[in-house]
């Protein structure tokens, strides 16, 4: 019996298997049939592409809309004055970022700028302290410091704006430090142009210092060569009068021989001793003028040699300044400082502290043979005086012996006359003396004279010369000459390293992904999901459809309270939840209502396809993710028929806290447009359903 039973159940499983196979035969082997299945097909094919492909487009090269983009620039630089002269490198800054043609910049107020960046006017403000200037001219003070500008952005008002930024961002930056360091050129360019004029006078003044010492040499020599000759007419006045003295010796045994020259001899003897009175007069005037010449000399050394001296101080510099001058090819410029150079240099023996250390020797030697009573010359003088004078009383005494003194007096009147032309040379010794003096205080007031133009000129050259207390911090602060600064009123994220710029971290501003974006994301799942009528009636009148848009609706107000308190958690704060709920509440009634109409209209299949396609042209175009003016102008067109952008604008007023005074208009009339889109919806819905009602009841 159970062979039967077994061979009763073999038809029964033959007959599932093969009803099993059938079924995915047919699976397999489907087609679509109707035009509009095919059409459903293409169509979920080609949407995927056509959004891609429209994306790419949009995003293709934002940059070109930079003219289009309004830029904000705020400039509260108060200026600085410096030598005398004021600087404001703010209203510079702003005028060349004003007359960058491919950026549409606008200078306005703090106030206007704040209102701006909060509503999405001006997708970037620039700011300019107050200090800009002041701290951009501190680079060669005590206390460099690096002048600040900051960047203000809104990503509420494009969270892709960075792309945009990317490229505007580093172009503003460069202007403004071309700016900045062409002002820090400019102050070197301008000291090392002011040290050039002051080693320019400086070595005028060398000049002239020079030209001064060379007419001080000159005067010298003639006087040491007027003294030579004072010298050799002493010399003579003391053979004459040796001659005389041996004529008077023979006077002894002819003094009846000189009875007819014994008056001339006394008139001579005494105008010799005259003579020679007047020749230690002179001497002695000459000596006073030879002490004021040395001490004038003296005082004039004792100033100048320390001045020199310290001068002298400065001659390595002088190489370095000399070698600057080479690598920069002034080499006129580093000539003239080599000669000033060699003039100071201690090791040079014929430097001016050597020169006027003889010098001052000279005129001191020169007083002291005028002057000691024990020096070779005034002690010939004085005992030419002394004889002449003892000659005029040996005449006087002389007087009876006249007679024997005769054949002497010939003799005598030889000497007195070889005693006159030393006398006469001596003088003209002394009067080259006296003109070679004249020189020499001549050569000494030029000397003087450029002397203190030179030490005036140095100082005004090291004063004029920049003076960089620290190059260091100066140079890192030419290097980067400005601090660029940035600020986001609704950042995305933002780096928490200084170190590790990767290193981010989600704040508040992703409230406008998380709520906008997704959220609508969110929604369209929901419409795709559950159907777009309840119950088992025909979805022919209005409560058919209006139950399911409420149940969706509650559906998707539930998800969107949900990324609010997500994002409430990553740092969003919203002045206004009471109005953010409203805004949530009209953004989903609209959403549903939208979707549902896709739905109504199309279809599931096609009518997902399409609402797939609406939200992401709303993501492009509502203004959250992209800047609407980065955008084509094709695509701009659907910024103000697309519920996301009115969802977007109620939701950053309430945010905001907008909503106050003239911001009520701000907020609801978007509100109102959300609820206009539902109610234009939801009655295209119910009209179409209605439709094609009455076609089904006609047809039966």
């Amino acid at each position: 019996m159970t062979a039967p039973q077994a061979t009763g159940r073999e038809p029964e499983q033959a007959t599932g298997q093969a009803t099993s196979q059938l079924g995915w035969h047919r699976v397999l082997d489907w087609r679509p049939g109707s035009p509009w299945a095919r059409a459903a097909i293409v169509l979920l094919l080609v949407a995927p592409i056509a959004i891609a492909g429209t994306m790419m487009w949009a995003m293709w090269d934002p940059s070109k809309y930079l003219r289009n983009i309004e830029l904000a620039v705020v400039n509260h630089d108060a200026g600085v004055k410096k030598r005398g002269e004021y600087t404001n490198y703010g209203d510079q800054v702003v005028e060349g970022l004003l007359k960058t043609d491919y950026l549409n910049f606008a200078e306005v107020s703090e106030q206007e700028a704040a209102d701006g960046l909060t509503r999405g006017k001006y997708m970037l403000v620039v700011t300019i302290p107050e200090v800009f200037s002041q701290q951009a001219t501190s680079l060669t003070s005590d206390n460099p410091v690096r002048p600040e500008i900051n960047f203000a952005a809104n990503d509420y008002y494009g969270t892709n704006a960075s792309f945009i930024t990317a490229s505007l961002v580093p172009q503003v930056q460069t202007k403004v430090e071309n700016a900045i360091t062409k002002k820090y050129a400019d102050q070197i360019l301008a000291g090392m142009g002011r040290m050039s004029d002051g080693l320019t006078a400086a070595a005028d003044g060398a000049g002239r210092l020079d030209e001064g010492v060379a007419k001080l040499q000159e005067g010298g020599g003639r006087a040491v060569e007027g003294i030579g000759k004072l010298d050799d007419g002493a010399t003579q006045l003391a053979d004459g009068a040796t001659t005389l003295a041996a004529g008077t010796s023979r006077l002894g045994g002819g003094i009846g021989e000189l009875s007819a020259g014994a008056g001339k001899l006394r008139d001579g003897a005494h105008e010799l001793a005259n003579g020679t009175d007047r020749l230690a007069a002179g001497t002695g005037q000459l000596a006073d003028g030879a002490g004021q010449i040395n001490a004038g000399v003296a005082e004039l050394t004792g100033k100048l040699i320390p001045l020199l001296e310290q001068a002298q101080a400065i001659a390595p510099q002088l190489a370095q300044a000399e070698n600057t001058l080479r690598a920069a090819g002034l080499h006129a410029q580093a000539n003239q400082v080599a000669d000033l150079r060699a003039k100071l240099d201690p090791a040079s023996g014929t430097n001016m502290v050597s020169q006027l250390g003889r010098l001052r020797d000279g005129t001191a030697q020169l007083h002291y043979n005028l002057s000691d009573p024990s020096a070779p010359y005034l002690s010939g003088v004085l005992a030419l005086q002394n004889g002449a004078h003892r000659l005029a009383e040996g005449t006087d005494t002389l007087g009876a012996g006249i007679g024997r003194l005769a054949d002497g007096a010939t003799q005598l009147d030889a000497g007195a006359h070889k005693l006159a032309d030393g006398a006469g040379a001596l003088s003209r010794g002394t009067g080259q003396l006296r003109a070679g003096g004249a020189e020499l205080a001549g050569g000494i007031g030029k000397l003087k004279e450029g002397s203190g133009e030179l030490s005036t000129k140095l100082a005004e050259g090291a004063n004029k010369a920049p003076h960089i207390p620290h190059p260091d911090k100066s140079a890192e602060q030419m290097a980067v000459p400005i601090n660029f600064t940035s600020t986001n009123l609704h950042p995305v994220q933002t780096v928490v390293s200084e170190t590790d710029p990767t290193a981010k971290q989600i704040t508040g501003g992703v409230s406008m992904l998380a709520v906008m974006v997704f959220g609508f994301l969110l929604m369209l799942l929901v419409a795709l999901l559950l159907p777009y009528y309840f119950g088992r009636i025909p979805p022919r009148s209005a409560l058919s459809v209006a139950s399911a848009w409420l149940t969706k609706t509650a559906v998707n107000a539930a998800l969107l309270l949900a990324l609010a308190g997500i994002s409430a958690a990553a740092g969003w704060s919203p002045h206004k939840w009471g109005l953010v709920i409203v805004a949530l509440l009209a953004t989903a009634a609209a959403a549903t209502a939208v979707y549902q109409l896709f739905h109504v209209m199309f279809g599931r299949l096609a009518g997902g396809a399409f609402a797939l396609g609406f939200y992401a042209l709303g993501v492009m175009v509502f203004g959250g993710v992209w800047p609407i003016l980065a955008v084509p102008a094709f695509l701009r067109a659907f910024h103000f028929v697309h519920p996301m952008t009115y969802a977007k604008d109620a939701f950053v007023v309430a945010t905001d806290g907008l909503a106050g005074g003239f911001g009520a208009a701000a907020f609801w009339g978007p509100v109102g447009a959300l609820v206009a889109f539902t109610i234009i919806a939801l009655g295209i819905s119910v009209a179409a359903l209605r439709v094609r009602g009455r076609a089904a009841a006609s047809v039966q």
